[in-house]
């Protein structure tokens, strides 16, 4: 359902951050060797608030190189009314591995913008709501996926009310009386082309990513321009070494229509030139009839 919010003036509702941080997590290799690729979830929150009625925009701190001073300066720029932190990174244990730089970020943040809120949102983090939440200097924190919870907070938000209601917030884990506080979680969205469709490619900096050096080695060339996508979301499996379903507090599978995997293909080659492509799910060839079909 979508939501139509008049808006009074023109502020920005949601600034999503990618931190990035691959010259830390890949030292010298980051420069030249690592991907770039385009922040899924930054892309995935951002098209369901889009679809809601508020304004968006990502700032991809990995594709354009900043650091937390110029992340910050970002922020206190575009004043938005809630920040996403997002560290999901490009697959799961990533999330974890960027939780140092993300934590360097929303520092920076609070120096130069401390009335601003954060939400953080990723894998880490809904893994270990309540020691995030603790240990970072952030606002508010996702248990779940992110979308909804960052939908119901901004329309809290953007309340005229000077002390929101949070309780109702489903996912929502903040601090209640000086004590942390786990709201219900937010109910799996179902209908991936329609609700988690991603299309927010214009707020992205699409001349930025590249392709592993390893995808292309017959044609080292073809590294640019590029693009990640996603067919299906979580493991149907419940393996105990294995973080994919962090995010989701259950264990489900869901996948997208081989049309809309298809047509999202075909709009990025022919709006962005792209030829190279890396489909980023974990469990990609775990429906037969899913790929072939597609």
């Amino acid at each position: 359902m979508t939501i139509e919010k008049a808006k009074s003036n023109e502020r920005l509702d949601l600034l999503l951050v990618n931190p990035g941080g691959r010259e830390k997590i890949y030292q010298e290799l980051g420069e030249d060797l690592s991907a770039v690729e385009p922040p899924l979830w930054c892309r995935l929150i951002g098209g369901y608030v889009r679809d809601r009625g508020f304004s968006v925009k990502i700032l991809d701190s990995e594709a354009l190189n900043l650091g937390p001073d110029s992340i910050a300066g970002h922020v206190l720029d575009s004043a938005p009314l809630l920040v996403g932190m997002v560290v999901f990174g490009h697959q799961p244990s990533a999330s974890t591995q960027q939780m140092m730089v993300a934590r360097e970020a929303c520092q920076a943040i609070k120096d130069k913008a401390g009335d601003i809120p954060i939400l953080m949102v990723g894998g880490h983090v809904s893994a270990l709501p309540e020691r995030t939440l603790s240990e970072e200097p952030v606002d508010y924190v996702c248990k779940g996926e992110g979308p909804v919870t960052v939908v119901q907070l901004l329309e809290a938000l953007s309340a005229d009310n000077s002390s929101p209601d949070l309780n109702g917030i489903e996912g929502l884990v903040w601090r209640r009386d000086g004590e942390i506080a786990v709201n219900p979680p937010a109910p799996l969205i179902k209908n991936l082309d329609a609700d988690l469709h991603g299309n927010t490619w214009d707020l992205l900096p699409m001349e930025k990513y590249r392709a592993h050096n390893w995808q292309c080695f017959g044609d080292l060339g073809a590294r640019m321009p590029y693009a990640s996508i996603y067919t299906s979301l979580g493991c149907p499996y419940k393996c105990v070494f294995c973080c994919i379903n962090a995010p989701f507090d259950i264990n489900r599978y869901r996948m997208r229509s081989p049309e809309g995997v298809v047509n999202e293909i075909s709009f990025l080659h022919e709006t962005y030139g792209i030829k190279t492509f890396k489909i980023i799910d974990e469990m990609f060839v775990l429906n037969e009839r899913h790929v072939t079909e597609i």
